[in-house]
């Protein structure tokens, strides 16, 4: 049967799944290999010893595009826009960080601190359309061309064309870019309203700038990963994930490569989805403890809740459907160091990869999260950590000692509270998306996956009261399992910017199943179903929400008030009785081909043994002689009482003091949390 292949490049290992039917054929981790990121792939795929030419597939989560913007290694990019909004990217939306720069005179935005694009090469042109399509200003194509003229001769490579209300009306920038390609064909050129055909200038103005800064980066990258995958016998179709769940091409990904900035951790999500599907648990909470941070969301009645903009730094987004991740600089990596009042920080800052923790023995010196989860004997200092690097465990003392000695503690001491300060403020990330949203985390079960989620889910789970954890038997490559499990789609935006009312929603209903109809014979897949999606918000609120609706409903009102309310509801615990405003509404054609995948059923035998002990820290107690299993070892409906450790080739598990774990058919470890 022919192999799928699910990739996903994060900062510290590259991890690889393959599917052979519905069935996972084989898992492995590898060093993200930095400056050369498809060495990485390569080197995963061939210990994973697959042959290229039985692979119809090959799904890949990067986060190329994001490392460019958050670096500021993008391409050098010119920006034009209408007369008169040449500073909007400084101005932002004019609001401020209430912590830090409320009352500082001194502050100033991360796009003014560090910009994408210099003031002098945002270029303006005479052009003016308003938001009823009345042209008001027509395009001045000289001026247009002479303004692009002075970017090239800049040395800009790419060029963001941003009009004002072209979310509606894009005549205007279709033109600009249609000159440009034609005078400039060395460009690479983004339009707002094709990246992002949404209400808000800002946001559309931002995105579509993130876009042109990565695109030429991007560019290279899938060129060179395909053509470094066909050189090695791969020439199965390469997908890329987008920040909402589906697949794209490479040549989608290269001419959008913004809707790919959190195609990695959204792999994750995904497979959180189909694990509560699976395993009839509707209410999740992915909990993704990898290298350099810690990613959280949330899976309510089965689907994983989405937002419209996706904040890399303050006031710098991309205003383009995502599936919602909260993301903590507290991974495996992030450093342990104190602030200028000598208390103890934990993260942001990461080793990542390279030179990575000091137990890595690759020059690294700062003590990490890692090293802290080795001294306390939660890692198993015999075991090379990802498959690949022995643990250095002088090393870490020593990292831990320096710091140690700052604070007039021993190494030991010291690790305990860096693990501890990381369990809480992952906790704080767990309740940023549920218990400040009115859920409430007791009704959910933590699904822990990364490298290092497993080792501390049951000290996260208790903190905040869940009952349950679940560990999926692919915890290690969890990201890269849920990739497998996405569809190719198209989708067609249709802006409203109304309040909703039984005539607007009559209309609304007719334009989606013309769109419908439309779409679903030009996507170019075999088979597909229909999604229709609305973005609202209630009267008086900033925020849209996305709510699936059915544009067959007799009552088309009733039923835009009902779905809209029940979105709220799973996501925020309250309604309202204010109107509903509809920003726009979306048409997706998904392929319907099942892409459910299950790890490898394990074989019935008997209860496994442990094949070892040794002395670990829970929590910041003490422990003797803490049992060690093996998953390989164990027996489906084995149960195993904390504290105790469970090990996998991709991670690590540890079973917390009065924890009863039990193993199910396919390695899936679901743990019963004694209540704190």
């Amino acid at each position: 049967m022919p192999l799928r292949i699910g990739i996903d490049t994060g900062g510290t290992f590259t991890d690889l799944v393959v599917a052979d039917g519905d069935r996972v054929h084989a898992a492995v981790k590898s060093l993200t290999t930095h400056g050369d990121l498809p060495r990485g792939t390569l080197n995963a795929l061939a210990k994973a010893g697959v042959d290229g030419g039985e692979v119809e597939r090959v799904v890949h989560g990067t986060t190329v595009a994001l490392n460019a913007i958050l670096t500021r290694r993008g391409a050098e990019v010119g920006l034009v826009t209408t007369m008169g909004y040449r500073d909007l990217l400084d101005m932002g939306r004019a609001w401020r960080p209430w912590e830090d720069a409320l009352i500082d005179p001194r502050w100033r935005r991360p796009h003014e601190l560090r910009p994408i694009i210099e003031r002098h090469r945002r270029r303006t042109v005479p052009e003016r359309v308003r938001a009823d399509g009345e042209t008001v200003v027509a395009l001045d194509e000289d001026h247009l061309l002479a303004e692009v003229e002075k970017l090239v001769a800049d040395g800009c490579e790419s060029i963001a064309i941003c009009f004002m209300h072209s979310y509606k009306h894009p005549g205007h920038e279709q033109r600009a870019a249609a000159l440009v390609r034609e005078r400039f064909p060395q460009l690479s050129v983004s339009t707002s309203a094709d990246i992002a055909p949404f209400p808000r200038e800002y946001s559309r103005f931002c995105t579509c700038v993130l876009n042109a800064y990565a695109q030429p980066l991007m560019d290279t990258y899938t060129a060179e990963l395909e053509a470094r995958l066909k050189e090695s016998g791969y020439t199965a179709p390469l997908m890329f994930m987008t920040n909402d769940g589906g697949l794209i091409a490479p040549e989608q990904a290269t001419a959008r490569p913004v809707t790919t900035l959190n195609s990695g951790p959204v792999g994750g999500v995904m497979g959180a989805e189909m694990y509560a599907r699976r395993l009839g648990i509707p209410n999740l909470v992915g909990f993704d403890m990898g290298g350099t941070s810690t990613d959280v969301a949330v899976v309510a009645d089965g689907r994983a809740s989405t937002e419209r903009e996706l904040e890399l730094e303050h006031d710098l987004i991309a205003g383009i459907p995502v599936l919602e991740i909260h993301s903590i600089g507290a991974g495996g990596g992030s450093i342990a160091s104190l602030d200028a009042a000598g208390g103890l920080n934990v993260g942001p800052e990461s080793a990542g990869s390279n030179p990575g923790p000091a137990c890595y023995g690759h020059g690294g010196t700062l003590p990490t999260v890692t090293d802290a989860f080795l001294l306390l004997g939660m890692l198993d200092p015999k075991v090379a950590l990802g498959g690949e690097i022995p643990p250095d465990v002088d090393a870490a003392e020593r990292a831990y000692a320096a710091l140690g000695d700052q604070l007039g503690t021993t190494a030991g001491d010291l690790a305990k509270a860096v693990t501890e300060v990381a369990i809480h403020n992952m906790a704080e990330a767990v309740r940023q998306l549920t218990v400040y949203r009115g859920s409430d985390p007791r009704e959910f079960a933590l699904l822990a996956y990364g490298a290092a989620g497993p080792l501390v889910a049951t000290q996260v789970a208790r903190t905040l009261h869940m009952p349950r954890v679940v560990i999926p038997a692919l915890a290690g490559v969890f990201s890269a399992f849920g990739l497998l499990g996405a569809k190719v789609f198209e989708e067609e935006v249709i802006p409203v910017m109304q309040t909703a009312t039984d005539e607007l929603a009559a209309e609304v209903f007719g334009r989606l199943r013309e769109a419908g109809a439309r779409l679903g014979t030009s996507a170019g897949l075999a088979d597909v179903h229909l999604e229709f999606r609305l973005d609202g918000m209630y009267a008086g609120q900033r925020s849209e929400l996305e709510a699936l609706v059915d544009p067959t409903h007799a009552d088309p009102l009733a039923h835009i008030r009902e779905m809209f309310d029940a979105a709220h509801r799973r996501q925020f615990g309250y309604t309202l009785p204010a109107d509903v405003f509809i920003s726009t509404v979306r048409v997706r054609a998904v392929e319907a081909a099942a892409h459910e995948v299950l790890p490898t059923e394990l074989s019935a035998r008997e209860e496994g043994r442990p094949k070892g002990a040794r002395d670990i820290v829970i929590g910041g107690d003490p422990h003797e002689a803490v049992p060690v299993y093996e998953v390989a070892a164990l027996a489906p409906g084995q149960r195993i009482a904390g504290p105790a450790v469970v090990e996998a080739s991709s991670y690590t598990a540890v079973i917390g003091d009065g924890d009863v774990a039990e193993i199910n058919s396919v390695g899936d470890i679901l743990v019963d949390v004694r209540e704190a």
